[in-house]
C-alpha cells in the first residue's frame, strides 16, 4: 500500500490553526476570558516550547543559531516589543515552514532557510511569525478555547509540521487540526493581513528589501501547486498564497520606499544552508553529493566547504582538511572556514594549526560556544588551567544548557589540586544529570573541602535538594 505525501502547510496560515489549538491550555482549571495576561501568555509559551523540544529535533548549531537570531534581533529592534523574550529555534525538517507560539517562542524549518535566495526572504518569514506573535492574535481568541492538554498539544504541532510521522502523532493532528478549523475561521483572514502589514514594516525598518516577501511567496506558490498540491479543503478558508502576492505587491508599490538593501548581511546565507543540508540529508549523503559537485565545479567553495564538514561530522577529522584548506585558499579570512578547520585540526592532533585557526575564527563568531570549548580544550591539554577555566565559563554564560562543561570544569580544577571547586562542579553536573547518590557524594565532598561558611551553605542546600 502507497503512504500518501504529507501536505505542505504555507508558513503564516498553518501557524494561527496551531496556535487556537494553544489556546486550550489556557482553560484547564478556569473559564474562559477575553485573553490571556501577558504572563500568562509567557509562562504557557515556554511550557509548550519545552514540549515541543521533546518532539521536534531542534538544530544545536552555534553558527545556524547565530545567524537566524541575528536576523530576529534586527526585527525585534524596530519592532519594540519588551514584553517577551524572544526565541528562535530552527527545526531539522525538509519541508519549508515557520510557525510561532505564545511567549515570543518562533519555529522555522530547514527547508524553508534552503529555500530562500536572499537574507531579505528569511527576514520577511521572520518579521511576519513576530508579528503575530506582538499582535497577540492567540490572547485575543481566548474566548474560543477549548480543553486539551499541553502534551498533546505539541504532538499535535509535531505531527503538522513534520513530513513524516512524529513519534505517532499523525492522527492526532488530523482530528485536533479539524477542531482548531472550527475555532479561528473568523479571524484567518483578518490575523493574516494584519501580520504581512507589521511584518513588511519591520523587515522595512530593520533595511530589508519588501519586494523579497513577494518574491518568497511566488517560491510557495510553486511549491504548493507543483510539490505538494493536497493541501486539506479547510486551507481554502485562510488567505491563499496568491492573494497574498497580489495583496502585497500593492502594499509595498504604495510604500514611499527605496526598494535598495541599506543593512549588511548577518552571515553568509550559503554556508548556513550547507550546513543545514548536510543536517537533513546526513553525512555519508553529503561527502557523496559535495564530491559529485566539485567533479562538475573544481574549486567551488562551498563545496569544498560542504565537503569538509562532511567529512567532520562524520568523524573523520583528517579528510576534512584538504578540502577546508582549499577553500580557505580561494577565500582567505573566511570565519566559517576557519571554524571547521580549526575543528578537523584539534581532531587531527594538530594542536599549534587548531590554536591559530580557532583563534582566527573567533573574530567572526565571538559567542560560537562550539568554537570557544575547543580552545578551552586547547589550553586544557596545555596545561593553562585559568585560561580554560575562563573559556568554559564563558560556555557556560553563554548557554547554560552545555551540562558537560561542569564536569570539564571539575576536571580542570582537580588538575589545578582545588578540591572544593572540583567537587563542586562534579557535584552539579551529576545533578543535573539525574544521578543523585553521585551528586550527593560530590556535593558532600566539596562541603568538606569548602572552610567558607557562605559556601557551606549554599552547598547545603544543593544538598538538600538531592536528598529531597
Amino acid at each position: 500500500m502507497s503512504s500518501q505525501p504529507k501536505p505542505f502547510f504555507p508558513f503564516g496560515c498553518i501557524s494561527l490553526i496551531l496556535i487556537f489549538c494553544f489556546l486550550a491550555v489556557t482553560c484547564l482549571s478556569a473559564p474562559a476570558r477575553a485573553s490571556m495576561t501577558v504572563q500568562e501568555e509567557k509562562e504557557l509559551g515556554d511550557k509548550l516550547a519545552r514540549e515541543l523540544h521533546q518532539k521536534l529535533e531542534i538544530i544545536d548549531d552555534p553558527p545556524t543559531r547565530g545567524y537566524v537570531d541575528e536576523i530576529g534581533r534586527r526585527i525585534l529592534e524596530v519592532a519594540h516589543d519588551p514584553r517577551f523574550r524572544y526565541h528562535f529555534y530552527v527545526v531539522k525538517e525538509s519541508q519549508p515552514n515557520a510557525f510561532a507560539i505564545p511567549g515570543g517562542h518562533i519555529f522555522i524549518t530547514s527547508g524553508l532557510i534552503r529555500l530562500v535566495e536572499e537574507e531579505d526572504e528569511l527576514a520577511g518569514v521572520i518579521g511576519h511569525e513576530t508579528a503575530h506573535s506582538i499582535l497577540r492574535h492567540i490572547a485575543k481568541a481566548m474566548d474560543r478555547a477549548k480543553r486539551i492538554s499541553l502534551a498533546t498539544l505539541a504532538a499535535v504541532i509535531a505531527g503538522a509540521f513534520l513530513s513524516r510521522d512524529a513519534k505517532g502523532t499523525g492522527a492526532l493532528a488530523t482530528s485536533a487540526m479539524a477542531m482548531a478549523q472550527s475555532l479561528m475561521l473568523k479571524y484567518t483572514r483578518e490575523n493574516e493581513v494584519e501580520a504581512d502589514q507589521k511584518g513588511t514594516k519591520y523587515m522595512m525598518d530593520a533595511g530589508y528589501d519588501p519586494q523579497a516577501m513577494v518574491t518568497f511567496l511566488k517560491k510557495i506558490y510553486r511549491w504548493q501547486r507543483f510539490v505538494s498540491p493536497n493541501i486539506p479543503t479547510y486551507l481554502s478558508t485562510h488567505p491563499g498564497v496568491d492573494f497574498r502576492i497580489t495583496y502585497l505587491s500593492e502594499l509595498i508599490a504604495a510604500a514611499p520606499i527605496s526598494p535598495q538593501r541599506h543593512t549588511p548581511a548577518a552571515g553568509d546565507l550559503k554556508k548556513i544552508q550547507v550546513r543545514l543540508f548536510i543536517k537533513e540529508r546526513g553525512e555519508m549523503t553529503s561527502i557523496n553529493h559535495f564530491s559529485s559537485l566539485l567533479r562538475e565545479r573544481p574549486g567551488d567553495v562551498n563545496a569544498l566547504y560542504g565537503l569538509g564538514l562532511s567529512y567532520i561530522m562524520a568523524g573523520r577529522a583528517k579528510e576534512a582538511i584538504p578540502p577546508l584548506a582549499a577553500a580557505l585558499d580561494n577565500s582567505p579570512k573566511d570565519g566559517y572556514i576557519l571554524r571547521e578547520l580549526g575543528i578537523a585540526y584539534f581532531q587531527a592532533k594538530e594542536l599549534g594549526r587548531a590554536l591559530r585557526s580557532l583563534q582566527a575564527a573567533l573574530s567572526s563568531f565571538p559567542h560560537d560556544t562550539t568554537i570557544l570549548y575547543y580552545l578551552a580544550q586547547w589550553h586544557q591539554e596545555e596545561g593553562s588551567w585559568d585560561q580554560s577555566l575562563s573559556l568554559y565559563r564563558q560556555v557556560l554564560k553563554l548557554d547554560p544548557q552545555k551540562v558537560e562543561i561542569y564536569h570539564n570544569l571539575g576536571v580542570v580544577y582537580n588538575m589545578k589540586g582545588l578540591p572544593g571547586p572540583a567537587h563542586e562542579n562534579f557535584g552539579l553536573y551529576f545533578k543535573k544529570k539525574g544521578e543523585r547518590e553521585t551528586a550527593l557524594f560530590h556535593l558532600k565532598k566539596a562541603w568538606e573541602s569548602y572552610q567558607d561558611e557562605d559556601k557551606r551553605r549554599q552547598l547545603e542546600d544543593l544538598i538538600r535538594e538531592c536528598e529531597g
